[in-house]
Formats: C-alpha cells, sequence, structure tokens
C-alpha cells in the first residue's frame, strides 16, 4: 500500500492541485443553475401550473431560504460525516431535484427546487474549507468563483433556447447532468496519486455568537443584503424587463449578459482582492455599482437596459469577492467550515426576505417603481456594510471551536492508493 505524497507547508503537490482545480470549478458550476433558469421561465412556470404572483414569490425565495438552514445545519451535519461525503451529497441532492422538478405538478416542483436547493447551499458551505486544504489559495479561489458564475451565465443564457427547442421541463432539467460529472472529478481527486486530505467532522457553533466573538458579522450582514440584492434581480429582473417591452428571450439575454459580466471580474480581479490590504474598498466600489444599476431600471428601464445591465453586473460579481473575503478569513480548513456556515446562514436568512418581498410590493403596488425603489434602498445598504466589512485577517482561530482539522477517517483511508 503506498503511502500517501505530503507536500511542504501544506501545499498540494501538482497533481494534486491540477485534479483540485478540476474538482473546485466542477462542483462550483452546479451551484447556481438550479436558480437562475428560474427566471427566465418564471411566467411559463407559473402558467403552466396556474400559479399567481405570491406562488412565483415562494419560488424566487425558496432557494434562498434553503441555503440560509442548510448553511446553519452543516457543521452539524459534519459532526457526523466527512467533507468529502458532504460534498458528494450535495450534489446527489442538487442533481436528483433538478431532475425530478419539472416533471410532475406545483408541489413536486416546489419541494425539488428546495432540494436541490439545499444540496446547492450545502457545496457552497463546503467548498471554502476544500480550498483551504490546499496551499495555492487564490488558484482555487479563483477556479471557485469563475466557475460559480460561468454556471450562473449558462443558465440565464440557454434556458430559453432550450426550453424553445425541447419544451421548458426539458430546459431545466438537463442542468441535472452537471452533478455526476462534478461528483466524478472529486471521486478522482481524491483517489489519485497525489490526494489531498479533506477536514473531517466539525463541531456545531451558535452562528450568532461565533460572528460576534471573531468580528466578522458585519462581513455577514454585507453578505446578506449582496444576496437579497442577487436574488432579486435574478428572480425578478426578466419580469421587469418583460413589463418594459422586451420579449422573453431577450430578457433572458440581458440576464445572461448582467452575470457574465462576473467571469472577467472573477479571473482578473479575485486575485487583487485576495492580495489586497483593504479589501472593504473593493466589496464598496463594486457594490456602489448595483445602486447605478438600479436606479438605471427604476429610472429608464427601456431606455438602456444594456447599459443598465452591464453596471448592474460589475455589482452583482461582488459576490465573488465577498466568497474570497469569506474563505481568506478562515485561518485553517475547519475553521472555513464555521465561517462559511455563519456568515452564509445569517446571510442568506437576511437575503430570503427579498424576493417573497419584492413579489408582494409588485401584486399590491402599480408597476415596478416602489419595488425597484426598495432594492434600491437595499443596495445602497450594502454599500454602506460593504465599507466596514474590514481586512482578511484570519478570524481569531481560538474562537472556532474546531479543535482538530485532520482528516476524516474515510477521507484519511481514501487518501491512500
Amino acid at each position: 500500500m503506498a503511502a500517501r505524497i505530503e507536500t511542504p507547508a501544506g501545499t498540494a503537490a501538482p497533481a494534486a492541485l491540477g485534479a483540485m482545480v478540476a474538482a473546485v470549478a466542477a462542483v462550483a458550476l452546479n451551484l447556481r443553475p438550479g436558480v437562475t433558469t428560474v427566471g427566465p421561465e418564471l411566467a411559463a412556470i407559473t402558467a403552466h401550473f396556474v400559479a399567481g404572483p405570491r406562488i412565483a414569490g415562494l419560488i424566487a425565495a425558496l432557494p434562498v431560504f434553503a441555503f440560509a438552514l442548510v448553511s446553519l445545519a452543516t457543521p452539524h451535519v459534519l459532526s457526523r460525516i466527512s467533507v468529502r461525503t458532504g460534498l458528494l451529497w450535495a450534489l446527489a441532492l442538487t442533481g436528483a431535484g433538478l431532475a425530478v422538478r419539472p416533471w410532475a405538478g406545483l408541489a413536486v416542483f416546489v419541494i425539488a427546487t428546495f432540494v436541490a436547493a439545499v444540496g446547492a447551499g450545502l457545496a457552497t458551505v463546503l467548498l471554502p474549507a476544500l480550498i483551504r486544504t490546499v496551499g495555492d489559495t487564490r488558484i482555487l479561489v479563483t477556479a471557485f468563483t469563475t466557475a460559480l458564475q460561468g454556471g450562473a451565465v449558462l443558465g440565464f443564457a440557454t434556458v430559453v433556447p432550450l426550453s424553445q427547442w425541447l419544451g421548458w421541463q426539458w430546459g431545466m432539467a438537463l442542468w441535472a447532468v452537471l452533478a455526476p460529472a462534478a461528483a466524478g472529478a472529486l471521486w478522482r481527486a481524491q483517489r489519485g496519486p497525489s490526494p489531498v486530505a479533506l477536514p473531517g467532522p466539525a463541531t456545531a457553533i451558535d452562528p450568532v455568537r461565533y460572528l460576534l466573538r471573531t468580528g466578522t458579522m458585519r462581513l455577514a450582514i454585507f453578505f446578506g443584503l449582496q444576496a437579497l440584492v442577487a436574488f432579486v434581480v435574478i428572480g425578478w429582473l426578466p419580469s421587469v424587463l418583460r413589463d418594459a417591452g422586451q420579449s422573453a428571450a431577450a430578457a433572458g439575454g440581458h440576464l445572461a449578459l448582467l452575470t457574465c459580466v462576473g467571469l472577467p471580474i472573477g479571473l482578473l480581479v479575485t486575485p487583487l482582492v485576495a492580495t489586497s490590504a483593504h479589501p472593504s474598498r473593493w466589496l464598496a466600489g463594486f457594490s456602489a455599482c448595483s445602486v447605478a444599476g438600479i436606479a438605471g431600471f427604476l429610472v429608464a428601464p427601456a431606455t438602456a437596459p444594456l447599459l443598465w445591465s452591464l453596471i448592474l453586473g460589475t455589482g452583482l460579481s461582488v459576490f465573488s469577492l465577498a466568497l474570497t473575503v469569506i474563505t481568506l478569513r478562515a485561518g485553517s480548513a475547519g475553521q472555513a467550515v464555521l465561517l462559511s456556515s455563519a456568515v452564509q446562514g445569517i446571510g442568506y436568512l437576511l437575503a430570503a426576505l427579498g424576493p417573497y418581498a419584492i413579489g408582494l410590493l409588485r401584486h399590491t403596488g402599480d408597476g415596478w417603481t416602489v419595488p425597484l425603489i426598495a432594492l434600491l434602498l437595499v443596495a445602497v445598504a450594502q454599500t454602506v456594510f460593504a465599507a466596514v466589512v474590514g481586512d482578511t485577517t484570519a478570524a481569531h482561530p481560538e474562537d472556532s471551536a474546531h479543535p482538530d482539522d485532520s482528516a476524516h477517517p474515510d477521507d484519511r483511508q481514501e487518501s491512500r492508493s
């Protein structure tokens, strides 16, 4: 039985690093299509199920609730299973939910959407822990954020053409194939000649107390506000554009363009933020673009939707920068689980109010003026909190309540050939 190849100072051997980059990117591709494919087809979905605006708001809000709940529950789950097992379960839930949801009634669609979002949320929390097992953090963070943005772009850009070609059910169900591909990439990364051991079980924490002890509460609030803005845009911007006279394909195209802006930003800006002494300045600058983009859609949605989409897309790319800051604030792989869980859990609880509240405002009001004003105020608050997030100094490791970052026995066994 060959021994696992060790590398100094926690840095992975080149073969292991390449396999891990592929695994991280493959898993990250699964994190957004389940959400981004709904917005452009929301009218068709609600028409098929004969559902009203309240149900549309519920469908838009469900993934965010799922992200919040699973983020908070992740340390409890990892007190019983390893990170690798957690990622495989996350991919299974995501793939199964996406494959099943279009083919039955409204209740099945809602439940399957929730299940797929639970899987995506679990993977989003666990990927920073996977990244922190390897010394080349910047490379893996860039792969993570770029692939996540890429999955969102693919969902926005292709769901309408696929639905027109195959029908909306197949246009949404086909995204399930990404999950088994990612599971295979993750399995190969752990079975290759130079595997990297993943951290084992985590310790359950009180997320609010943890954020207060580690000085990361402002980061959680900022994360929640930017997620609220992002998920409202993902869920409702196609409807804003449709009401402004755009076709369904054009609305989906604008969303794809809006998200596509995040790809070069993820590739070029993420490494700069990772090495910056003042990441809050980057976060505040990009958040200000969200303010400008929302203001454009509020004042003149039909005049220059392409320009507003580019500006708003620049602002929404702050999500990948926020994930970078979370990953770097964690001093170890074990702490990455706890910090990701607390920041994303509390943040998504805050964000979950957004899509449903905007739907109610649209249903009870006349047009999109009031909902967009409310969203604009949230974006302003996001910019304020971005400015006070702080630097990327590691959260206090003594408060992590995670005494052992060693590999779970299952992972240690599988890291030998």
